[in-house]
């Protein structure tokens, strides 16, 4: 075992699972798998392992492919900061892409241009004409259910209902700031306000009159407006991978949105199909909720010029991530160089073989259908990891043309 194994073994289910949920926020692999992986490296290269075999070809099963915002730098002097965001959302919304996600982020360069996307899809509503507007996600517990519905109500309508909003229970403590309620237990149990709020919101954007208590104990029975146009609201729950909270989404009849972490293949397939099952159980149609699945999304001509181009932005973007971790867990502190680039340069490996869509679209088909026989519906592409924005809106253009193959994929599925 080394020493990095060693430390990482060490740390408290607490930390770990802190840990991975700050890995979850930013799609990155459990530090633990990594570890895993580089001794399974030292095996013979010629060695060929065995490829994930999905339990069934899923060839009539549809796949969207959305964008999904997180990484933009908020640090970043001068105009244009959300140039890429503009122009690539008016693509998408022009070549056939189901969704554009944007995420809620507060108090760091990473994400930083992200702190609220209520704010960002009322700008996009203008821009666009048919693209779903999706929160990915929206922190409830940070916010007054009828603050939630009231603004959220105001994008539905500038868009001509085209919202879609994914929920987040939140994990960092500064993040709590911004709640009214700073009690130590409310974030202790913010998963379960989560789940309570969930409820209120879903009322509250039906029309529902609801009763709320003010400050001075004297109970109001509102109802929001303007009322929203698309109804019901639809609504995803963000999980890091846990088959808890596959199944608490279920029993709402909600939708999931997840990345890629410590889980592999076999743990995904098994916790969509455990979810969909609960879906039934509860009552929800399993065909109509879908698992999208976040990745870091890169294309070119060949592997080789992608690898070259995502390697430097890839690689700071993980080392961001691992940096941070330093001021959180003291066990994880003492990081030598060596164990730091061994980390970032196997993650960034990892990441370039199997856990992204780099390189050339026959790359990317290949794991989208793989994702797809799983059960995944839809592929939320990362896209704002650093590349300057002539890669980007390149690599969309070869993206839209995978988008088109699966859509009249889809199509003739559904005729």
């Amino acid at each position: 075992m080394s020493n990095l194994q060693g430390r990482l073994t060490a740390l408290s289910p607490e930390q770990r699972e802190l840990l991975e949920k700050r890995m979850m926020e930013r799609g990155l692999e459990s530090l633990m798998a990594i570890e895993e992986e580089q001794a399974a490296s030292k095996k013979e290269l010629d060695t060929n392992a065995p490829t994930f075999i999905p339990k069934q070809k899923r060839t009539d099963a549809g796949i969207d492919l959305s964008l999904f915002f997180f990484s933009g730098d908020g640090s970043i002097e001068g105009p244009d900061k959300y140039k890429l965001l503009l122009e690539s959302a008016t693509f998408a919304d022009q070549n056939g892409f189901a969704a554009v996600w944007t995420p809620e982020r507060h108090f760091e360069d990473f994400g930083g241009l992200y702190p609220n996307p209520s704010v960002l899809s009322a700008a996009l509503a203008m821009t666009t004409e048919r693209l779903e507007l999706r929160a990915g996600s929206v922190v409830l517990p940070l916010h007054h259910p009828i603050r939630f519905a009231e603004e959220w109500s105001v994008v539905d309508n500038l868009s001509g209902g085209r919202v879609s909003v994914a929920f987040a229970t939140g994990w960092h403590p500064a993040d709590f700031l911004l709640a009214s309620n700073q009690i130590p237990e409310y974030y202790a149990n913010r998963k379960q306000e989560m789940l309570q709020n969930i409820e209120l919101v879903q009322r509250l954007w039906n029309g529902e009159e609801v009763p709320f208590t003010d400050a001075n104990g004297v109970v109001h029975t509102v109802r929001t407006l303007p009322r929203p146009l698309r109804q019901p609201l639809d609504i995803w729950i963000a999980t890091n991978g846990n088959p808890d909270t596959f199944r608490e989404a279920a029993k709402i009849g909600a939708n999931i949105l997840t990345g890629i972490t410590g889980a592999k293949f076999a743990e995904m397939e098994a916790n969509i199909d455990m979810y969909r099952q609960t879906l039934k159980q509860y009552g929800f149609d399993p065909d109509s909720k879908k698992v999208a699945l976040m990745l870091h999304t890169c294309l070119g001509q060949s592997d080789a010029e992608v690898k070259a181009k995502v390697k430097e932005p890839l690689q700071a973007y993980l080392k961001t991530f691992i940096r941070q971790q330093r001021n959180l867990i003291s066990e994880y502190s003492d990081l030598s160089a060596a164990d730091f680039d061994s980390i970032v340069s196997r993650a960034f490996e990892l990441y370039f073989d199997e856990s992204a869509l780099l390189g050339t679209p026959d790359k990317c088909e290949k794991l989208i259908r793989t994702y797809r026989d799983i059960g995944i519906g839809d592929i939320a592409c990362l896209i704002d990891f650093g590349l300057d924005h002539e890669t980007v809106m390149n690599g969309l253009t070869l993206l839209a043309e995978l988008n088109r193959q699966f859509s009249l994929e889809r199509e003739r599925v559904y005729v």
